[in-house]
């Protein structure tokens, strides 16, 4: 499964104080969230409220992704780290690849003028480290988009939800405007709790 939603928060002012926020902050990985601390009132800052509450949008959006907890995390891209190479999202402190159930995707900003950083996600789910991950760069990658690739272009306030078992890369940033950064919102659903390599 993969779907696209475009502007997906209605009320994008959440969306801009993330971006402010992880402009300055970088990438992020968050403690593992149980679904009742993601549904309860009152959370621990506003920064975790905000991203609480975008969850709540994400388990909206698609029934499926509702779960027993979320992995969130923030991606910060530029033309300097201009990628994510290929990879399942999976728990990190488990032996093998576990995939999470599914993962979610909102595009933060900036809210126009970059080329590149598309999302390639390869509808092949993964078998094996072996089969799977045969790429040894994302250049490699880039050469042998085929019928068995999606390639999904950066867009503000899309929102990107797939199977966790989906292989996928963030294809390199060519382009960005001067002082910004490709930040993505990143949760992974969950049916069970795991344990968040930080």
């Amino acid at each position: 499964m993969i779907k696209i939603i475009d502007n997906f928060l209605d009320d994008t002012e959440s969306l801009d104080w993330l971006y402010s926020f992880f402009k300055h902050a970088g990438s992020y990985q968050f403690d593992f969230m149980p679904k009742a601390y993601v549904n309860k009132g009152n959370h621990n800052s506003e920064l975790e409220s905000r991203i609480c509450n975008i969850i709540k949008a994400f388990c909206a959006a698609d029934i499926s992704y509702s779960g027993k907890g979320y992995e969130p995390w923030v991606n910060v891209l530029n033309t300097d780290n201009d990628h994510l190479h290929y990879h399942v999202d999976c728990s990190e402190e488990e032996v093998g690849v576990v995939p999470a159930k599914l993962t979610a995707n909102l595009y933060l900003g900036p809210s126009d003028g970059i080329e590149g950083g598309e999302l390639a996600v390869n509808v092949n789910p993964y078998v094996d480290h072996e089969t799977t991950f045969k790429y040894e760069t994302i250049y490699d990658i880039k050469k042998n988009l085929d019928n068995d690739w999606i390639i999904i272009p950066y867009k503000y306030n899309r929102l990107v939800m797939f199977d966790s078992v989906l292989p996928h890369a963030v294809l390199p940033v060519t382009n960005i405007p001067n002082n910004e950064d490709r930040i993505t919102f990143i949760a992974a659903s969950w049916d069970r709790k795991i344990k968040v390599k930080k």
